[in-house]
Formats: C-alpha cells, structure tokens, sequence
C-alpha cells in the first residue's frame, strides 16, 4: 500500500509543476463538488456531474463558457461558490495559498516558491514573495474600489434595490477582473443589459483590461505610487512598458480591423458612439474576457474567424487571460524577422532576447496550434454542429475566453468532457503542460550524440 502511495505521490507531485497542475485538478474537483450540494441548487434543479464539472473548470480557469444559466441553476450559496472559484482561479491558486501563507506567517519554503513562480509565470524565484505581496495588494484595492463604484451606479441608476446591487456588483466586480464572463444577470444575458450604458461599459473595459494586462504592471504601478508619495524617481521597466503597449496596439488593430469587417454589416445602422462601443468592448473581450454587450452570432462569418485568432492570442502573459499570450507572439515574429535578414539573434529594445526564450515561444506557439487541430478534431468527431462553431468553441476555451456561438448548451457529454480538458490547459498553460514530463531528476551526465542535418521548408 506505501508503495501504491508514493508512486501516486510521485506522478502527481514528484516535481513542482505535477504539483501545481494537481493542485488545480483537485481544486476543480472540489470545486464541482461543491456546486452539486442541495444547498447550491436551486428547489427543483439537478446538476449532473460532467456540468457541474464543466462550470467548475469554467470558472476556475476564468473562461466563462456555460452549459447553464447560473442564476437559474445555483442558489446564492451556489452562486459565492462560483464567485470564489473565479477568485481563486483569476488570481491564481498558489497565489491565493500564498495570502494565507503570509498572513499566517509562515516560512515560504523552495517548494512553496517554485510553486507561486510557476502559477505566476515568473523567470525565477528572485523576490517573488514581494511580488505576490505587491500584486495582491493592487487586486484587491482595484477591486474595492470598483466594487464601491459599480453597487453605487447599479443602485442610483435604478438597475437594482440596494442589496441585489450590492451583490451584482461583487459578482461583476471578481468576474470582469478575472475575465471569467460569468454572469447573474436577470435575464442570463452577459451584459446586453448595458448595450446602451456607456458608463458601465467603460468601467467594465477597464477592469477587464486591468485583469488582462499582467500583474507585473499592477506591481510596478504599486512601485510607481510609493515613489511618488516618498517623491522618489521611479521607472517602468521595459517589460511592463512592453506588455501595455502590446495589449493596448492588439486591442486598437483588432477593433480597426473589426470596424471594417462590420462597417456595412452589423454596424451599417449604428450610430457612431453605439458603433464605436461595439467596436471597442467586443474586440478586447475576445481576448480576455467572453462578456459581451450583443448576440456574438450577429457578426459575419470573417468577424468569427478574426475572434478565432484573437481567441488563441489571448491576454499578457502573468495575467487572469489565456492563450499562447502576447509576449509569445511578439517573440514569434521578432523570431522569424531575425531568420528571414539573417540575424544571429533576436534584438528587442537594444537587448538581446535569450536563445532560450525565443526557443521557448516558438514551442509555445506550435504546441498551442497543435492541441487546438487535436480538440478540434476530437469535438468534430463527437459533435454534428457546424466546424466554425466548433472551432470558435475550442478556440475560446483555449483562450479562456467564454464567447460562443451558441452551441455550449447543447453539447454532449463528450464534447463537453474534450472542452473541459480544454479550458483546464488554457488554465496551466501549454509549457506548464509539456514540462509535466519532465523527469524527477536529470541523469548525472548528458550523453553528447553526433550531430546530423536534414531538409526542411
């Protein structure tokens, strides 16, 4: 039996990475666990296993698609559940272990760290017990204050009495932080509600930007106001500089592009600030969120196959979104400029990019395509809707992204069980999941093999 345990113990947790992604297996477990209690459930409605298992991973991986309607389906208690997935997932599970870790104070060990730097993305351990510090901070002071003024709108605009606004607000406040795209709305409809209030808009923009953006800038920007309250100098650092331009050109190219797609289709007939908000929510929530202010089947086929990319893209890397991230791409195309003019190596900013590192988002890059066209094809197999819908489907679990055509509610069980396995790798990450196979231990020295060429291209 001991040793029954201990090869368990070493598939699951023999190395910090097995360790992080159980970590979130068993959290989505119990997770679902706790979605299909009594009390969870609303009088009269059953949640079957693989939907309750399909909300939970939903949720903690911050995607947002849904076999059900939550405010028809869970109960207020089933509902703070859901809310506290999204939390944990959007900010991180280790992350959210660490908080507890520090307000118990309690010594973080080299396990502990290997850990919160894998959930966090991070390059090394090198200070990175400040970092979640920093970065915890700023979450929860980003999201009191929206909260405080999200419940102080829904009230005073007459969207709702004072308590249900306090509690949309909370629910809205965690969901679009983490763009997760869950919702509680009356009639289950994201925020179609809001199509025509562009207050709530903006703010919901802004919070999903925050949220997609990386906790780095939230980090340094908790730097930046320190320094200027001391009236010290502060820098951003190239990094974060790069991670805001990046999300901030995606999101402006991809709403241009988006205009000229929709310009004598959907949005012939809207006004310029309808058409301009349109433009502006929907191509940053494919990236990041899955909310939406309208029908997503209302957009033209090329429109569906632009969300698709934007879709795999995702949000920055160390943030609440999913795909291959942006700096994957920046990396990818800086790559193969370097190939293609014959440079030795990848310059960005005056400074040499690792070998390493340009390597490492090709793989990501490959990898992510790769385990889409499976899932994609696994799901065409299983499923006898249409490929675009599929491949949205796939895309936006992928992603973490939420949108849909509308078919998530009619899949079955396969096709549901093959989105679930989906959206938890969108979760970990491609490079989290590859290095699971990575041996306990390396051997005490690496055989050298000789070298051969082969013709490719």
């Amino acid at each position: 039996m001991k040793k029954v345990l201990s090869l368990i113990r070493k598939i699951f947790y023999g190395t910090y990475i097995r360790g992080f992604v159980s970590s979130y297996l068993i959290f989505m477990v119990i997770g679902a666990t706790l979605l299909r209690l009594p009390i969870s459930l609303q009088p009269g409605v059953e949640l079957v296993w693989v939907d309750a298992l399909f909300t939970a991973a939903s949720a903690l991986s911050t995607t947002g698609l849904s076999t059900i309607v939550v405010r028809d389906t869970l109960t207020i208690f089933g509902q703070v559940v859901l809310l506290l997935i999204i939390q944990f997932g959007g900010i991180g599970l280790i992350m959210m272990v660490s908080l507890f870790w520090l307000v118990a104070r309690k010594k973080i060990g080299f396990k502990q760290r290997n850990m919160m730097m894998t959930d966090q993305n991070q390059l090394s351990r090198q200070g990175i017990v400040r970092f979640v510090k920093s970065v915890l901070i700023m979450i929860f002071l980003v999201e009191a204050v929206a909260f405080v003024i999200i419940t102080s709108y829904l009230y005073l605009a007459g969207y709702f009495p004072i308590g249900e606004a306090l509690f949309q607000a909370l629910f809205l406040t965690i969901s679009l932080f983490t763009n997760a795209g869950f919702d509680i709305a009356p009639g289950g409809d994201s925020l179609q509600m809001f199509r025509t209030d562009y207050f709530m808009q903006t703010t919901a923009m802004m919070l999903m930007f925050l949220g997609a953006v990386g906790f780095w800038p939230l980090s340094e920007l908790k730097e930046f106001i320190v320094a200027k309250w001391n009236k010290e100098t502060f820098k951003f650092s190239v990094f974060v500089k790069t991670l805001v331009i990046l999300h901030l050109s995606i999101w402006l190219v991809s709403a241009l592009i988006l205009f000229g797609l929709e310009r004598t289709a959907f949005l012939a007939d809207k006004g310029f600030l309808e058409g301009l908000y349109y433009t502006l929510f929907m191509s940053l929530t494919t990236r990041n969120a899955g909310f939406s202010t309208m029908e997503v089947t209302q957009f033209s086929g090329s429109t569906h196959i632009l969300f698709v990319m934007l879709m795999f893209i995702g949000a920055s890397p160390n943030s609440a979104g999913g795909g291959i991230r942006t700096t994957t791409l920046l990396l990818v195309i800086f790559g193969i400029k370097a190939y293609a003019l014959g440079d030795q190596r990848v310059i960005y900013k005056a400074r040499a990019i690792k070998e390493e590192t340009v390597y490492k988002s090709f793989v990501a890059a490959l990898v992510g395509v790769a385990v889409i066209m499976t899932f994609f094809f696994a799901l065409s197999v299983i499923e006898p809707h249409h490929p675009v819908e599929l491949a949205f489907e796939v895309s936006s679990a992928f992603g973490t992204t939420g949108l849909s055509l509308g078919i998530t509610p009619y899949l079955n069980t396969g096709g549901k069980t093959v989105l679930v396995a989906m959206m938890f790798i969108g979760r970990i990450g491609v490079l989290a999941l590859l290095l699971m196979f990575k041996p306990d231990k390396k051997g005490p020295n690496e055989v050298e093999y000789p070298e051969m060429d082969m013709i490719v291209g």
